[in-house]
């Protein structure tokens, strides 16, 4: 385990390769609005927005994921989450569609007196890893941060 604190960014040849088929769609839609205008606008504005997205992806610093012996915080698209290790029970894997994904697993005593409606959160990311990867490590940095 490395020493804390830590960082992990999302891998950028995923956010590359979202880019590059988000941009085919978009010029695939100036294709489509010679035949349907509806359809290829719809097209074009979607596949645009999600060009932009993945352009700000790219940018550095705009989404990571930083481990301390406080808790951790979730940057996404420039905008953070900071979440102290004591509201946190574990992270688990769980298979949504076709993501696997780590979920959170928050403290029952914190969701009363908190905005959550939730028991269970997830990572926007694996951050370059697989899911399973990621809950063990962050199981090991939560016992070894509320140990120490």
């Amino acid at each position: 385990m490395e020493k804390l604190p830590v960082t992990f960014y999302p891998s950028k040849l995923k956010q590359s390769i979202l880019l590059i088929i988000s941009l085919l769609f978009v010029i695939m839609g100036f294709y489509i609005v010679t035949t349907n205008l509806w359809i290829g606008l719809a097209n074009i504005i979607f596949f645009g927005l999600c060009v932009i997205v993945n352009v700000i992806m790219l940018i550095p610093n705009s989404s990571y994921l930083r481990v301390d012996r406080k808790g951790f915080e979730m940057r996404s698209l420039f905008r953070s989450t900071f979440i102290p290790w004591h509201v946190i029970n574990g992270f688990s894997t769980k298979r949504i569609f076709i993501n696997n994904m780590v979920m959170i697993d928050f403290d029952s005593e914190y969701i009363d007196i908190s905005k959550l409606k939730s028991r269970t959160g997830a990572f926007p990311d694996t951050y370059g890893m697989s899911a399973g990867k990621l809950a063990e490590i962050m199981n090991d940095y939560k016992t070894n941060s509320v140990n120490s």
